[in-house]
């Protein structure tokens, strides 16, 4: 009996095979000659992943779908991509799952799940296309003569928690993605603590409903989760449900819309309001009022006045409140100042007293594993859209102390759960921590360059140069954020380079010689492989380079050198969000040299603001940068807009690279449409 459980999964296998490349509904099937090495490759090797040919003769688009033969390989595939395809073959698909969403993938999808599945997109030229089949049947024949191996060794799980973290907060919503895929796969989880991170992404990119259709959400719920879990849930549910009847004076609608048997606020209305975003509060304010709990709406309302929140209140229920407090006799009647000392003393999350009072006692008590330290990181980071939760600031150079004499493992507990509220702090109060800055960056450049790290660096080095920093401190950070350069600049990673170049740009630089100096280490492995660049990089290389007056000669890409970048992307809107407006206005600079009928409009609101709504809603669509971003306007943003693109990094280069290739996306399909050929 088990020798007939693998002739059958190989007769499943064959099977699917068979029927993804039939003539019928597949045009590549019709080329018997072209697919049958892939085919065989796909039912008859065991360690190389599938690559099966797609092809739609009448638009002429074709495609390669490379799956991993087990889900745990789905790392080890995306390298091989990067190493036999990289940029050179392949410019997209190669390094990012696709979620499988069109008719034709159906079958793909039942056997391999949404998101398990690379999509490399060839072009339209037969030369390219030939190339790009000759890459992948090399690749699939040198995978299956290889010995067997462990492709890779698997990460701690507390540094894939920091490192989940530490893109989330820098910007780079799918490197945070790809390290919860390898959590997922990796193990050491529970379901529910990965659906808790899943949560934390989808928020982090403004997919309000995606939460709230999250598989499993309820169960989630059932099971008490911390604090931020049941804020962003809340916050999702205001976005899609409460915000838009209130905006349209519909408190009845509202009040309807959380008694919803799907909205799962049975399970979130518990807890101390204070603790609570704004947004949140707001969600909390109109569930208590449905459920008629007049007293306690009475107090809760008091309270956020008296707390400086009472911009949280709608309008409709602050009304209600005066009503009330008219009806009730002098003793029954609410004195905001009480009714704040007294929701003081509930708080869960943090003590009435509180004897953390400085950065410094709040890195000290991480590393030392109290309590009391990860929930008031843990608040931070709810209420960073919200009402500050003030900390005095430690002096930079005892800070920087403190960071130079950490342990490893005492390094990875603060990056983990304090370094993000502690740059969050940084960003948002402008506070000028130049020790402490440059020691943190040492202690990136020395220990790895994965996109993780890359991508928090990105973001030092941009509070860093904040400072107005003088010539030696300017000097030194530049030369030891040089160290490392030849260990992770290539093509792959042009998007990191290109930002840390611009971020040069931008500020005024107090040694001119250096700033050059570093741009050059910086640019020179890019412009040595610059055939490897499409036409967005090139073009941002290009005059970046002229900018800081380099020197380098970077190639022109003609419209017959690159396929899908011919096509004249027209007259569009674009909205362009995030918090760094530096950033904004050189992303519409960057947009608009390149392609100067493009309107580029720019947003950097906190709130979900009318001329938000109106700038997502009218633009054909909208590129966020989530980097401490918040979440009432991100969401507003994903309710609003047509479509969302989210860059690969929170720098200028890598939202204009974004930006362009979703204009170029849209003319192919433009194209396309008038043509017939969809």
């Amino acid at each position: 009996m088990a020798s007939e459980e693998p002739a059958k999964q190989d007769a499943d296998l064959q099977q699917f095979v068979d029927h993804f490349l039939d003539p019928g509904h597949n045009d590549a099937g019709k080329y018997r000659k072209g697919v049958e090495r892939l085919r065989e490759a796909a039912v008859n090797h065991r360690k190389s992943p599938l690559v099966l040919p797609w092809l739609n003769e009448q638009s002429q688009q074709m495609a390669y779908y490379v799956i991993p033969r087990r889900r745990d390989q789905l790392t080890a595939v995306r390298d091989l991509l990067v190493a036999f395809l990289g940029p050179s073959l392949a410019k997209y698909g190669y390094d990012v799952p696709s979620m499988l969403d069109k008719p034709h993938e159906a079958p793909v999808r039942e056997r391999y799940g949404a998101g398990n599945v690379f999509i490399i997109a060839a072009t339209y030229d037969m030369t390219e296309r030939r190339r790009l089949r000759t890459a992948l049947e090399r690749m699939v024949d040198v995978v299956e003569r290889s010995p067997v191996r462990a492709w890779s060794a698997p990460k701690p799980l507390g540094r894939l928690l920091a490192d989940f973290e530490a893109a989330l907060l820098s910007g780079a919503p799918q490197v945070s993605a790809a390290i919860l895929q390898q959590l997922d796969l990796q193990g050491g989880l529970s379901a529910a603590n990965v659906k808790h991170l899943k949560i934390r992404l989808l928020a982090a990119q403004g997919r309000a409903n995606d939460l709230l259709s999250l598989p499993g959400l309820r169960e989630v719920l059932l099971q008490d989760p911390p604090l931020l879990v049941k804020d962003l849930v809340l916050s999702a549910l205001y976005a899609t449900r409460i915000e838009p009847a209130l905006t349209a004076g519909d408190l009845a609608g509202a009040v309807k819309a959380l008694t919803a048997p799907d909205s799962n606020f049975s399970l979130l209305s518990d807890g101390d309001l204070m603790a609570y975003s704004d947004q949140a509060v707001t969600a909390l304010l109109v569930g208590t009022y449905g459920r008629g709990e007049t007293e306690e709406l009475s107090r809760s309302i008091a309270c956020l006045y008296a707390e400086g929140r009472g911009e949280t209140v709608p309008d409709a229920l602050a009304s209600y409140l005066q009503l009330l407090e008219s009806a009730l006799t002098p003793s029954e009647s609410v004195d905001p100042a009480s009714a704040a000392v007294e929701a003081s003393a509930d708080l869960e999350d943090i003590p009435a007293t509180v004897s953390l009072t400085t950065w410094g006692e709040v890195i000290r008590a991480v590393t030392q594993n109290e309590k009391e330290a990860f929930d008031l990181c843990r608040k931070l980071d709810v209420r960073r859209g919200g009402a500050p939760i003030q900390l005095e600031m430690t002096s930079d150079s005892e800070l920087a102390r403190i960071f130079a004499n950490l342990s490893d493992a005492e390094y990875e507990s603060v990056w983990q759960y304090a370094l993000g509220p502690f740059l969050q702090e940084l960003t948002r109060a402008e506070l000028y921590y130049r020790q402490t800055l440059t020691t943190v960056m040492r202690s990136i450049v020395n220990q790895r360059c994965d996109p993780a790290n890359l991508a928090v660096l990105d973001l030092l080095l941009e509070l860093f140069l904040r400072t107005a920093p003088d010539a030696l401190e300017y000097s030194e950070f530049l030369e030891q954020m040089s160290v490392g350069f030849d260990q992770w600049v290539a093509p792959e990673t042009a998007g990191q380079a290109l930002d840390f170049v611009d971020r040069l740009a931008a500020f005024a630089s107090p040694v001119p010689d250096a700033r050059v100096q570093t741009a050059q280490l910086l640019l020179g492995p890019l412009f040595s492989q610059s055939q490897r660049l499409d036409s967005a990089y090139l073009s941002t290389a290009r005059s970046l380079t002229q900018e800081l007056a380099l020197g380098l000669e970077w190639p022109e890409r003609t419209p017959a050198q690159e396929d899908g970048e011919a096509v004249d992307v027209g007259p569009a809107q674009i909205l362009v969000y995030g918090l760094d407006e530096g950033v904004l206005q050189r992303v519409q600079k960057h947009i608009t040299q390149q392609h100067p009928s493009v309107r580029v409009v720019l947003s950097a609101e906190k709130v979900a603001t009318k001329q938000l709504k109106e700038a997502a809603r009218n633009s054909d669509f909208s590129v966020m940068i989530t980097q401490c971003a918040a979440h009432a306007a991100t969401n507003c943003i994903a309710q609003y807009a047509k479509k969302v693109v989210y860059p690969r990094g929170a720098g200028s280069a890598s939202v204009t690279h974004a930006a362009i290739t979703a204009l170029h996306e849209r003319a192919v399909e433009q194209q396309d449409v008038s043509a017939g050929k969809r």
